[in-house]
């Protein structure tokens, strides 16, 4: 029988220990399907829409360039309007969610997955030989709102919402909650200013 614990765990939010072969089994199954939709010009919608509709946990009427990179796939949940540009990476563990009208730049990477920080902790080991084999880890989901912009090469780490109407300075490492409506960049990812409709908004 098939051991779903660690996946059970994992979708928690809860620390699961490596390697897991059932999570395994469903990457390679998730990645055998991408290859085919990456296989088929960007352009070329009426093949890879209903294919994104079957790879990912929900889909609207959106655009995502090949490459693209996710470890499930079901875990992503993308609205209407939204742009995911080229080499964007998804380890969606634990769900990402991307709001209508938002645009992520090429390289952009979403990672839901996370170590414990402390080696002790983290490394895994096998209980026949004793050599370390794998690692703890565990997930927490990304949001992103709407009409938002992510800006190329930004890295949002787990646990992160981005408010709606905000933008991500390209290169940003976002490990914290930004709210909406500001533009905020940099490692680690700060505010650096209201946007424009947000100050008007205020006046």
């Amino acid at each position: 029988m098939t051991d779903m614990s660690g996946y059970t765990k994992m979708r928690a939010g809860e620390f699961y220990k490596g390697p897991d072969w059932h999570l395994v089994d469903l990457q390679i199954k998730a990645a055998m399907k991408l290859a085919e939709l990456n296989a088929i010009p960007s352009f070329d919608m009426e093949r890879r829409g209903p294919m994104l509709k079957e790879q990912l946990g929900s889909f609207g009427q959106s655009f995502v360039v090949s490459p693209v990179t996710w470890e499930y796939g079901k875990h992503i949940h993308l609205g209407d309007g939204v742009l995911i540009n080229y080499d964007c990476v998804f380890l969606d563990g634990a769900d990402i969610t991307i709001g209508d009208g938002t645009a992520v730049a090429p390289r952009v990477q979403f990672l839901t997955a996370g170590h414990p920080v402390d080696a002790a902790e983290r490394v895994t080991y096998d209980e026949a030989t004793g050599k370390p084999n794998g690692g703890m880890t565990f997930n927490r989901p990304i949001t992103v709102g709407r009409n938002c912009w992510i800006g190329a090469g930004a890295i949002i780490l787990g646990g992160v919402t981005i408010g709606d109407n905000t933008t991500i300075g390209a290169g940003s490492v976002v490990t914290r909650s930004i709210p909406s409506g500001v533009v905020a960049a940099g490692n680690p990812c700060r505010i650096i200013r209201q946007a424009a409709s947000s100050r008007s908004a205020a006046a």
